[in-house]
This record gives structure tokens, sequence and C-alpha cells, in this order.
């Protein structure tokens, strides 16, 4: 069964304006009539106005009340909740944005590949699942904190750029995911990266994720022959440290040599349970009206224009 919840319910009494704008476009309509019963002359009083004088455009008025009903929504803070199978986790995409990220020996670069798995990775995850994104080199920037929207999350991966800090500081990377998760329980982070670790070694990183109960998928991207950088140097794919992550973490590692090379059994990494998920819809509200009032704006705006 789905309900409805609102951050801020307040809001809502602005509905009542919905009744009173009703109001004013029919007394509107009357309003004109009358004067039209004084005015005879209907197609000068039509142009003289600018407006069709009987014309009852009800598909605007409705375009109109559902564009203001979803700002008011939108303003209470509108989240919908149902019982659904779904992940027991929630995840964080960490995403290695260092300078050998740009090494080509996968087309275009090795960034725009893991970008793309990481997209591909975020539609394969079921409904309500908690998404956050971050970005590492030398430091980690968190692009997008935990939420239920799939859309934020790949917009902050499409946001993603090579770091300003050089190095790779994967557990700096690891203890900002795990802020993020707060007091979660079940934790996945799913790290994407070359494995060229040149900040702290291995073995703390592990220490560090094994006492703090993280899970790490790691997926190692570019060719085993390597490529060159920007700096004129061969980069190669650190597999064993990758490895390392995954196996002592419980996670499960994977391998990319081609954009699109997603493995199948990234299905692997989801556990199901059935619970009760929350998803706030305020975003999509308000991106569909801005998308009618644009709609509604260009009609109303080239009804009545001419092309010579």
């Amino acid at each position: 069964m789905m309900e409805l919840s609102f951050l801020y319910p307040k809001f809502l009494a602005l509905l009542l304006l919905v009744p009173f704008f009703i109001f004013i476009y029919f007394f509107s309509l009357i309003y004109n009539k009358k004067k039209a019963v004084l005015f005879s002359n209907f197609e000068a009083m039509e142009r003289f106005y600018g407006i069709e004088l009987f014309s009852k455009n009800f598909m605007a008025l409705y375009a109109n009340i559902l564009i203001l009903i979803l700002l008011i929504f939108a303003l209470a803070g509108t989240a919908v909740s149902f019982n659904v199978d779904t992940s027991a986790f929630s995840y964080i995409v960490a995403i290695d944005t260092s300078s050998s990220m740009s090494t080509t020996d996968i087309v275009p670069n090795r960034l725009d590949a893991a970008k793309s798995e990481a997209m591909d990775f975020i539609d394969l995850l079921p409904i309500g699942v908690e998404i956050g994104v971050i970005g590492f080199s030398g430091d980690a920037e968190v692009l997008q904190v935990l939420d239920s929207s799939k859309l934020k999350s790949k917009m902050a991966l499409d946001s993603i750029d090579y770091g300003e800090v050089q190095g790779t500081n994967v557990y700096n990377a690891l203890l900002t995911a795990n802020r993020l998760f707060g007091l979660k329980q079940m934790k996945s982070v799913t790290l994407i990266s070359d494995g060229q670790l040149n900040v702290v070694d291995a073995p703390q990183i592990i220490k560090y994720i094994n006492r703090n109960n993280l899970i790490v998928n790691t997926i190692a991207v570019g060719t085993e022959e390597g490529g060159m950088t920007g700096l004129n140097t061969i980069s190669k794919v650190d597999e064993d440290f990758l490895k390392s992550l995954a196996f002592n973490s419980g996670g499960q590692f994977f391998r990319v040599k081609d954009i699109g090379d997603l493995d199948t059994s990234f299905n692997s990494l989801i556990s199901e349970a059935n619970r009760k998920v929350t998803i706030d819809v305020t975003f999509y509200l308000l991106l569909i009206a801005i998308g009618l009032f644009s709609i509604l704006w260009v009609l109303y705006n080239l009804r009545f224009k001419v092309i010579p």
C-alpha cells in the first residue's frame, strides 16, 4: 500500500488557492461576456483585448492548476512510502579521479569508462536504494550524499572531473564514505579505480575497513598492458591491491577492459529484502512543474504568431 508523507505539511494549506483561481477564471469569463454584450463588434473586441472572447481553454486551466498543485506538494516536501523488494544495503560509489585515470588504454579514457560502469551499476540497483557518490584523488570530494534518487546520483556521476589534488588516497575515500553512511549497519562501497595506491599502505586501509564493517566491491579499470598518461609515463592497473580490498572485506572484484564492459555478475552484489521504502519525490515534482510551465509558455507565445 502506498502512503504519502510531508516534511512541511503546513504548506498544504496553499491548496486553498486552487478553488480560488478556478473561481477567478470563471468569473473572468462571465465578466468578459458582459462586456461583449455592451460592445457588439466582437471581432474588434477580440483584436482590442488580444483574446478570444468566449474561448474556454480548459486544457490551459487544467495545466495551470496541475502546475500549482505540483509546486505546493514540492514545497511540502512530499515523500512516497511503500513495501518493496529492495537491497538491504546502502551504497556509495567511489570513483578514482587521479591523473592516471586519463590513460587512454580504454577509449576514450579510464575515467569515462569508470563513470559509464558506475551508471550501469546504479541502473541495476532496485528501487528505493540509497546511493551516494564520491570522487577521490589525493583528497575525497562528496558529490552526492545518500539519496534514493537514481537521477541525482547519475547527475553527480556526470559532473565528475579529474581531481585537483595529486595522488590516489583510497583511505580518505573510504573514510569519507563511512562518514556518509552515518549509523547505518548495512554498508557497501563500490570503488572504481586503476588501483595505483600512493597514499597510506594497504594493510592500514584493510584494518580500517574491517573495524568499520565496510563491504568494499572493487572494479579495476584498465588493460593489463597499460597505457600512456598525460605525463608520458606508462600506467598499469594494480589488480592485486584492488583484489585484496575486496576479498578482505567480504566484497567482490571485477575487471573492466573496455567501456560498457559490465559484468552481469554485478547482480550478485545486491542482497534483497522486503522492507518499507520511502522516496523523496520533491525533485521530480519540481522537474515536472518546470517542464509543464515551459510548454505552456512556448504555446502561449507562439499561439498567435504567424510565420511569413
